[in-house]
């Protein structure tokens, strides 16, 4: 039972709204000196729209094993870089600098369905598609009883691997929380920034 749940919860997921993702980047450093250090921010947001609802169940499901794929972007390294002049040889690292959570579309639904575990009740990975050597990037501990809002505190990991890529996804691992439901409507908004760390040539 708890593997067909897992099964269509994650099916459910994938569904995102493209029309709702924003990104910009911007240069935190104007020197364009060969050798000089530059970074670039890039903040996105996406929507994450479910297509079926977890019932209140009498037991805890585990996705904290098995995360689950939340977000799937392509990254467009190259359409940010450029202007600045640098290629992806010359990335140094990439670092998530911040992370939050929403929940839409279902105002009745908090992050009650988490189920508030020691020593960490959410992780959030990242990783190429289909991958298996998940990285973590942000984590979050004492979920707060009916909110719909949660900022999480990021992991200094570097992702430059994934991020170079052309696709990379972000996962999520978590318990439910017993007869916790989670509305089949509700949208979920990942709401993240990163910070591209380069060498120009």
């Amino acid at each position: 039972m708890k593997k067909l749940i897992s099964f269509a919860f994650l099916g459910a997921i994938l569904v995102t709204g493209a029309g709702s993702c924003k990104k910009k980047s911007t240069s935190n450093n104007n020197n364009s000196n060969t050798g000089s250090i530059v970074e670039v921010p890039i903040d996105r947001s996406d929507t994450t729209t479910l297509t079926s609802a977890i019932p209140p169940l009498p037991i805890s499901l585990d996705f904290m094993s098995t995360p689950m794929l939340i977000d799937t972007f392509a990254t467009k390294v190259d359409e940010y870089i450029t202007p600045y002049g640098f290629a992806k040889k010359d990335i140094l690292k990439v670092n998530v600098t911040a992370l939050r959570i929403n929940i839409e579309n279902s105002p009745s639904q908090y992050f009650n369905f988490v189920k508030d575990t020691t020593p960490v009740s959410i992780k959030i990975f990242v990783d190429s598609i289909g991958g298996t050597n998940h990285k973590l990037v942000a984590y979050r501990n004492n979920i707060p009883a009916n909110v719909n809002q949660l900022d999480l505190t990021v992991d200094p990991a570097d992702i430059k691997d994934y991020f170079n890529a052309d696709y990379m996804g972000i996962y999520i691992a978590f318990y439910t929380k017993e007869m916790e439901g989670l509305d089949g409507s509700a949208k979920f908004r990942v709401n993240y920034s990163f910070k591209i760390t380069a060498k120009m040539p």
